[in-house]
């Protein structure tokens, strides 16, 4: 009897173990059910927020398109604005007289820097700092500032300013007179079978 008593006992305790481990497993799966309800809706949320930048993000993206097309226009228009003008000013002062130009003479690095926009500028309508620097091998900071002495030194150098981006060239006339007279002193390809 004394057996029955523990056999039942223990059928008890086993039976009072496996319904803790049931309770147990419920509790961690609602826990996980929960979980995962509050991780989805987390989810949920992020994605709509990433959404609603990335829609910004597209706006923003078309607005800078729409305005860079805008000042390209401009830009062009402006450029056309300015050979109309020269136009007319050609037309009302008449044909330009011939100025003679005086240049103070120039260091052996202006000369190369002169050289250099000369011979690049004969084949492109205009070119860069950067083009300079290039050909002479140093720095673009460098070479605006020989750009800037030789100005100041009387050589009619032609800026246009296109994008946060400085083009320059020498005046036509004045290229001409350089290749028939050599007035900077320095060779250039026509002035060199000239003299």
């Amino acid at each position: 009897m004394f057996k029955n008593k523990c056999s039942v006992y223990e059928g008890l305790c086993e039976g009072w173990y496996d319904l803790k481990e049931t309770k147990q497993e419920v509790l961690l799966t609602s826990d996980d059910v929960l979980f995962k309800t509050n991780l989805s809706q987390v989810l949920e949320a992020v994605r709509e927020e990433l959404d609603d930048h990335r829609e910004s993000i597209n706006e923003n993206t078309t607005e800078i398109q729409t305005n860079h097309e805008f000042l390209a226009q401009l830009d062009e228009k402006m450029n056309k604005l300015t050979a109309r003008i020269d136009e007319l000013t050609l037309l009302v002062k008449g044909k330009q007289e011939d100025k003679n130009v005086k240049v103070k003479s120039l260091t052996k690095r202006e000369k190369q820097v002169f050289q250099a926009i000369y011979k690049i500028g004969a084949m492109s309508p205009f070119i860069t700092y950067r083009d300079i620097a290039k050909a002479l091998s140093t720095s673009e900071a460098l070479v605006a500032q020989y750009v800037a002495n030789i100005v100041e030194k009387g050589v009619p150098v032609v800026k246009r300013y296109s994008s946060s981006r400085v083009y320059l060239n020498l005046d036509k006339r004045f290229r001409e007179k350089q290749a028939k007279h050599c007035v900077v002193g320095v060779n250039t390809p026509l002035s060199h079978w000239v003299h």
